[in-house]
This record gives C-alpha cells, structure tokens and sequence, in this order.
C-alpha cells in the first residue's frame, strides 16, 4: 500500500500522457491528414437501443387510395363524336370553331375527360398529402430522437461531460462539448500538434485503436479512466471498455493486475467493463485515484 502511493493522481504532476486513461475507456484519438496534429473525442453514456423496425409508409397510402371514390361514367346523352377526323380539315386553315361548325358542332367539340372531370366527385384535397398525425411514423422517429437525447441527458453523464472539461483544460487541452450520431454528448479537442504522439501510439495500421506494448496504469491515467466511464456495480467496481476495440481488453486487464487491481474482464459485446471486486481491491484503487473531486456524482467513486 505504501508503495502504491507513489502511483498516486495526487502525487504525480499532471501531463499530456494521463490522457492515455480516456483512450483505456471510451476515448478515440483521430489523426488528421499526414500525421501533423490529432484530436480525442469522448463519447459518454451508454449506447441508446436500436429502434423497433417501423412499418413502411406506402402501405398505409395504398389503402387510403382504396377510399377514393370511382368517377362516373360518361353519361350517355352526349352527342356521339362524329365519324370524320377533325385533323382531315386542318388543311383549309380553318380556326377550330370554323371546323365545329363544318361537322355541325356549333358548341365545340365535346371533351370526354374534362366532362368526367366536372361529374366526378372528386376530394377536396385529393393529391395532397395530409399532415402527421401522432401515429405517423415520421412523428415517432422523431420522439425516438427526443428519448434519446433526454437519456443522454442523465444527470451522472452531464457531471461526466463537466469533469472531463476540467480535467483536459487543467491538462492545457481545452474541449468542447457537441452530440454524436446517436444523441449522446461527446467532449473533443481541437486538433493539436501534441497529442500526435499519443494519437500514434494508441492507433494500429488499420487505424483501430490499440493499448501500446508496454501500457502502465498510474495513477493519474485511471483517474481520467473513472471520470469518463468508472461506476459502482453493487459490490463491484467496473472501468467500461471500447466495443470497437475489443483486442484492448487483454491488454488493460493485464495493467490493472500489475496495478494490484485483479480485475476480471466481464460485461457484453457491446458493454464489456474491467469488473474489481473487493474491499481491499476498491481500496486500492482509490489510493490510486486521489482525491476524489468536488461535486461528485453518485456511484462513481470506489470509495
């Protein structure tokens, strides 16, 4: 324990390299272009569930269609259209009321479709589509959205969102705060010149993240670990990996080990988590952990 203490957050001054312990979690380190500055980006919360597949739309038109009445049919007291073919005297330049005239149609010629048009009873509004009702499916992809959000939302992943603000700019790495795709928070640098040796030492040749050869769990790494994804799971403690990373979890189990953590790897594919049980273990970690930070959330200290 003693030794241990010289591990300690508290006791190690802060550097860029405690930035590794957003990157053991959910971090991402992106490089831009040829390799002249690079970037985090920390998407915090759990991932929201997959939307129930939705019925498709046409269905429902195709039987509104079915609703539209038939138009009449032509009535029959209409004069027949003569036998002569009106374009037969285009020839004596003739205007078409001249022509009419000629076959005896002082009126006009009769057009069958603008008289069914006329007789029809046709909607008020036939071809234009009517407004989303709240069973629409557009209205519910969009409360979708809105549940998503107000999940993301929760108070312990706002806290998370702030602390990790802190802890870069007290780092000399400013971060903003946007949404990711699927509506959760994500807190980013801008792309910086110093962080390309920590973005190429977590990035394979395929540019998937990797933990380097070699990692070491301080201190001051497991404390940027706990802020972006440590939580209290009844009498465990539990340190969320990366999904799209699955190969890391080896190698960070065995650092917490050589930590005196004794992690175990658990969870599912898609929420796998660094589970330590024990009083002794948790102790540890927060000796590891210092101080923990004003304002502190529920369930998210060992300690």
């Amino acid at each position: 324990m003693g030794q241990l203490s010289f591990w300690s957050a508290d006791a190690l001054p802060r550097a860029l390299t405690d930035l590794e312990g957003l990157l053991c979690g959910p971090g991402r380190a992106e490089i831009f272009g040829r390799g002249s500055a690079a970037r985090l980006t920390v998407v915090l919360g759990p991932e929201p569930e997959p939307e129930p597949e939705e019925e498709d739309e046409d269905d429902g038109d195709a039987e509104a269609s079915d609703d539209t009445p038939e138009p009449d049919p032509v009535p029959d007291d209409l004069d027949p259209v003569p036998d002569i073919d009106p374009d037969e005297l285009a020839h004596l330049d003739l205007d078409p009321h001249e022509i009419a005239a000629l076959l005896g149609r002082a009126g006009g010629f009769p057009d069958t479709q603008r008289e069914r048009g006329r007789r029809a009873d046709i909607p008020e509004h036939a071809g234009v589509s009517p407004e989303r009702a709240c069973g629409d499916p557009g209205v519910g992809r969009q409360r979708s959205r809105i549940a998503r959000t107000a999940e993301a939302d929760h108070p312990l992943v706002t806290w998370r969102v702030r602390a990790l603000c802190c802890a870069l700019r007290a780092r000399g790495v400013p971060a903003e705060v946007g949404r990711a795709e699927d509506g959760r928070p994500e807190v980013r640098t801008a792309f910086r010149a110093d962080l390309v040796d920590l973005a190429r030492a977590w990035t394979c040749g395929g540019g998937m993240k990797h933990v380097p050869d070699g990692f070491v769990l301080d201190g001051p790494r497991l404390r940027l670990w706990v802020l972006a994804a440590g939580a209290l799971d009844g009498k465990a403690y539990t340190l969320g990996l990366d999904p799209d990373a699955p190969g890391s979890g080896d190698r960070l189990l065995t650092a917490s080990r050589h930590a005196g953590l004794g992690a175990t790897l658990a969870g599912a594919a898609r929420t796998p988590v660094l589970r330590i049980v024990g009083r002794r273990r948790h102790g540890r970690l927060g000796e590891l952990l210092g101080r923990p930070p004003r304002d502190l959330a529920d369930g998210v200290w060992p300690v």
